[in-house]
């Protein structure tokens, strides 16, 4: 994530008995640069192993959504369901706990890459953080 100025933000790959998939995911359109055309577009790469010979979908997102938020249009729908949610039509689907969740384990992955260790308790480094 966050490769910015690469064909695809992520790449995602399995494989197993069957063959291997792929996806690719270009970033945010806004971001590409326009010197190099239109941004591209996701694609679903399958390689079975039998019959060999991979096959590319294109799996185009409609431009209303890819305008309407980043991700490719994935946060077009977390808008709407958090909208819902402060106008009480919906439940609260991230709360303040998880919040701090994601703050002390952002926290954390700092921490181990300032220190090269690996960090067993993410609050240790919420404790130790330097707040200037």
């Amino acid at each position: 994530m966050y490769a910015e100025g690469s064909r695809y933000q992520e790449e995602i790959s399995a494989v197993g008995a069957r063959g291997k998939v792929e996806c690719l995911v270009p970033g945010p359109g806004r971001f590409w640069p326009a010197h190099l055309g239109a941004a591209q577009t996701p694609q679903l790469i399958v390689s079975p192993r039998f019959p060999q010979g991979p096959y590319t979908v294109e799996i185009p997102v409609d431009p209303q959504l890819l305008t309407a938020g980043d991700h490719n249009g994935s946060t077009f729908d977390q808008h709407q369901r958090f909208c819902a949610a402060l106008r009480g039509e919906g439940p609260v689907e991230v709360t303040l706990d998880d919040g701090w969740k994601a703050v002390a384990m952002g926290m954390a992955a700092q921490l181990s890459a300032n220190q090269g260790t690996a960090i067993s308790n993410p609050l240790d480094a919420c404790e130790s953080a330097q707040w200037d």
